[in-house]
Protein backbone atom coordinates (compact mmCIF):
# COMPACT_ATOMS: atom_id res chain seq x y z
CA UNK A 1 0.00 0.00 0.00
CA UNK A 2 3.21 2.79 1.01
CA UNK A 3 4.72 1.24 -2.28
CA UNK A 4 1.48 2.15 -4.51
CA UNK A 5 1.03 5.96 -2.55
CA UNK A 6 5.64 6.43 -3.55
CA UNK A 7 4.96 4.96 -6.99
CA UNK A 8 1.54 7.61 -7.55
CA UNK A 9 3.29 9.98 -6.34
CA UNK A 10 6.97 10.06 -8.49
CA UNK A 11 4.42 9.80 -11.28
CA UNK A 12 2.82 12.73 -10.54
CA UNK A 13 5.76 14.65 -9.95
CA UNK A 14 7.26 13.50 -13.52
CA UNK A 15 4.04 14.65 -15.17
CA UNK A 16 4.28 17.87 -13.49
CA UNK A 17 8.01 18.28 -14.70
CA UNK A 18 7.54 17.19 -18.42
CA UNK A 19 4.33 19.99 -18.34
CA UNK A 20 6.42 22.53 -16.89
CA UNK A 21 9.34 22.06 -19.26
CA UNK A 22 7.03 21.70 -22.63
CA UNK A 23 5.12 24.92 -21.44
CA UNK A 24 8.44 26.18 -20.99
CA UNK A 25 9.69 25.75 -24.37
CA UNK A 26 6.63 26.89 -26.21
CA UNK A 27 7.24 30.70 -24.97
CA UNK A 28 11.25 30.26 -25.91
CA UNK A 29 10.64 30.58 -29.60
CA UNK A 30 14.33 29.51 -30.21
CA UNK A 31 16.51 32.55 -30.00
CA UNK A 32 19.83 31.11 -28.47
CA UNK A 33 18.31 29.61 -25.59
CA UNK A 34 19.54 26.46 -24.27
CA UNK A 35 19.46 23.17 -26.53
CA UNK A 36 17.36 21.59 -24.25
CA UNK A 37 14.69 23.72 -24.81
CA UNK A 38 14.85 23.70 -28.46
CA UNK A 39 11.26 22.77 -29.88
CA UNK A 40 13.15 20.16 -32.33
CA UNK A 41 14.46 18.42 -30.30
CA UNK A 42 11.79 17.63 -27.86
CA UNK A 43 10.96 14.25 -29.20
CA UNK A 44 14.70 13.12 -28.47
CA UNK A 45 14.49 14.35 -24.76
CA UNK A 46 10.79 12.66 -24.35
CA UNK A 47 12.05 9.67 -25.37
CA UNK A 48 15.12 10.04 -23.30
CA UNK A 49 12.93 11.52 -20.02
CA UNK A 50 10.38 8.59 -20.21
CA UNK A 51 13.63 5.92 -20.49
CA UNK A 52 15.27 7.03 -17.53
CA UNK A 53 11.80 7.62 -16.16
CA UNK A 54 11.26 3.92 -16.63
CA UNK A 55 14.38 2.60 -15.39
CA UNK A 56 13.95 4.56 -12.32
CA UNK A 57 10.67 3.55 -11.78
CA UNK A 58 12.24 -0.29 -12.15
CA UNK A 59 14.52 0.00 -9.84
CA UNK A 60 12.00 1.68 -7.56
CA UNK A 61 9.52 -0.64 -7.54
CA UNK A 62 11.85 -3.65 -7.92
CA UNK A 63 14.75 -3.41 -6.01
CA UNK A 64 14.88 -0.14 -3.30
CA UNK A 65 10.99 -0.16 -2.17
CA UNK A 66 11.53 -4.35 -1.63
CA UNK A 67 14.47 -3.54 0.66
CA UNK A 68 13.14 -1.01 2.63
CA UNK A 69 9.58 -3.53 3.29
CA UNK A 70 12.18 -5.85 4.02
CA UNK A 71 13.76 -3.43 6.65
CA UNK A 72 10.59 -2.63 8.13
CA UNK A 73 9.33 -6.09 8.45
CA UNK A 74 12.79 -7.25 10.05
CA UNK A 75 12.66 -4.23 12.20
CA UNK A 76 8.63 -4.78 13.14
CA UNK A 77 9.91 -8.88 13.73
CA UNK A 78 12.64 -7.47 15.90
CA UNK A 79 9.92 -5.37 17.69
CA UNK A 80 7.89 -8.56 18.16
CA UNK A 81 10.55 -10.75 19.68
CA UNK A 82 11.70 -8.07 22.14
CA UNK A 83 7.86 -7.41 22.90
CA UNK A 84 7.80 -11.06 23.58
CA UNK A 85 10.85 -11.50 25.13
CA UNK A 86 9.98 -8.62 27.47
CA UNK A 87 6.71 -9.88 28.33
CA UNK A 88 8.11 -13.64 29.27
CA UNK A 89 10.87 -11.88 31.18
CA UNK A 90 8.06 -9.93 33.21
CA UNK A 91 6.15 -13.09 33.65
CA UNK A 92 9.03 -15.08 35.41
CA UNK A 93 9.71 -12.29 37.11
CA UNK A 94 6.63 -11.78 38.44
CA UNK A 95 6.62 -16.04 39.12
CA UNK A 96 10.31 -15.25 41.41
CA UNK A 97 8.59 -12.43 43.13
CA UNK A 98 6.30 -14.60 44.23
CA UNK A 99 8.32 -17.45 44.88
CA UNK A 100 10.26 -15.01 46.96
CA UNK A 101 7.18 -13.84 49.07
CA UNK A 102 6.15 -16.84 49.62
CA UNK A 103 9.68 -18.07 51.05
CA UNK A 104 9.33 -15.08 52.90
CA UNK A 105 5.95 -15.73 54.52
CA UNK A 106 7.62 -19.43 55.34
CA UNK A 107 10.26 -18.16 57.26
CA UNK A 108 8.13 -15.70 58.76
CA UNK A 109 6.40 -18.60 60.19
CA UNK A 110 8.80 -19.96 60.66
CA UNK A 111 10.46 -17.40 62.89
CA UNK A 112 7.32 -17.10 65.06
CA UNK A 113 6.40 -20.65 65.73
CA UNK A 114 10.98 -20.75 66.67
CA UNK A 115 9.62 -17.65 69.00
CA UNK A 116 6.79 -19.51 70.34
CA UNK A 117 8.39 -22.86 71.17
CA UNK A 118 11.29 -20.54 72.76
CA UNK A 119 8.58 -18.88 75.22
CA UNK A 120 7.31 -22.06 75.68
CA UNK A 121 10.42 -23.37 76.64
CA UNK A 122 11.22 -20.41 78.83
CA UNK A 123 8.19 -20.58 80.34
CA UNK A 124 7.79 -24.19 81.43
CA UNK A 125 11.88 -23.83 82.49
CA UNK A 126 10.65 -20.65 84.68
CA UNK A 127 7.89 -22.69 86.25
CA UNK A 128 10.95 -25.59 87.45
CA UNK A 129 12.90 -22.98 88.94
CA UNK A 130 10.28 -21.82 90.66
CA UNK A 131 8.58 -25.22 91.79
CA UNK A 132 11.74 -25.87 92.91
CA UNK A 133 12.73 -22.81 94.19
CA UNK A 134 9.38 -23.45 96.68
CA UNK A 135 10.28 -26.87 97.50
CA UNK A 136 13.53 -25.93 98.58
CA UNK A 137 12.14 -23.00 100.56
CA UNK A 138 9.25 -24.89 101.94
CA UNK A 139 11.95 -27.73 103.02
CA UNK A 140 14.02 -24.97 104.71
CA UNK A 141 11.04 -23.54 106.18
CA UNK A 142 10.20 -26.91 107.49
CA UNK A 143 14.05 -27.30 108.71
CA UNK A 144 13.58 -23.46 110.81
CA UNK A 145 10.43 -24.32 112.25
CA UNK A 146 11.67 -27.59 113.35
CA UNK A 147 14.58 -25.70 115.05
CA UNK A 148 12.34 -23.22 116.84
CA UNK A 149 10.46 -26.18 118.25
CA UNK A 150 13.45 -27.51 119.34
CA UNK A 151 14.73 -24.49 120.73
CA UNK A 152 11.49 -23.81 122.54
CA UNK A 153 10.84 -27.12 124.05
CA UNK A 154 15.18 -26.87 125.89
CA UNK A 155 13.93 -23.85 126.09
CA UNK A 156 10.86 -24.91 128.25
CA UNK A 157 12.90 -27.42 129.22
CA UNK A 158 15.19 -25.32 130.87
CA UNK A 159 12.21 -22.85 132.04
CA UNK A 160 11.05 -26.17 133.73
CA UNK A 161 14.18 -26.76 135.85
CA UNK A 162 14.80 -23.12 136.88
CA UNK A 163 10.91 -23.22 137.90
CA UNK A 164 11.79 -26.38 139.94
CA UNK A 165 15.25 -25.19 141.19
CA UNK A 166 12.97 -21.56 142.28
CA UNK A 167 9.97 -24.11 143.77
CA UNK A 168 12.97 -25.88 145.50
CA UNK A 169 14.16 -22.62 146.82
CA UNK A 170 10.98 -20.88 147.74
CA UNK A 171 10.10 -24.45 149.96
CA UNK A 172 12.81 -24.27 151.45
CA UNK A 173 12.77 -20.79 152.37
CA UNK A 174 9.51 -20.80 153.36
CA UNK A 175 8.77 -24.31 154.82
CA UNK A 176 12.23 -25.59 155.45
CA UNK A 177 11.47 -28.56 153.64
CA UNK A 178 14.12 -29.52 150.97
CA UNK A 179 12.51 -30.82 148.13
CA UNK A 180 14.11 -33.19 145.81
CA UNK A 181 14.48 -32.26 142.03
CA UNK A 182 11.82 -34.74 140.88
CA UNK A 183 8.94 -33.86 143.21
CA UNK A 184 9.47 -30.08 142.37
CA UNK A 185 9.58 -30.75 138.29
CA UNK A 186 6.40 -32.42 139.12
CA UNK A 187 4.87 -29.70 140.75
CA UNK A 188 5.63 -27.39 138.35
CA UNK A 189 4.17 -29.37 135.64
CA UNK A 190 1.01 -30.15 137.45
CA UNK A 191 0.69 -26.35 138.14
CA UNK A 192 1.36 -25.76 134.16
CA UNK A 193 -1.32 -28.58 133.00
CA UNK A 194 -3.62 -26.74 135.45
CA UNK A 195 -3.10 -23.42 133.81
CA UNK A 196 -3.79 -25.11 130.30
CA UNK A 197 -6.98 -26.38 131.23
CA UNK A 198 -7.93 -23.55 133.27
Amino acid sequence: MARRGLLAGLLAAGGVILADTVLWAAEDKGEGGLPQFDVTSFPSQIFWLVVAYAVLFYLMSRKALPRVAEILEARQDRIARALDQAARLREEAEELLKRHQARIAAAQQQAQRLLRESQERLQEESARRQAELERELAARLREAEARIAAARERALARLDEAAAEAVQAAVLRLAGIRLSKRDALAAVRQAGEARVEA
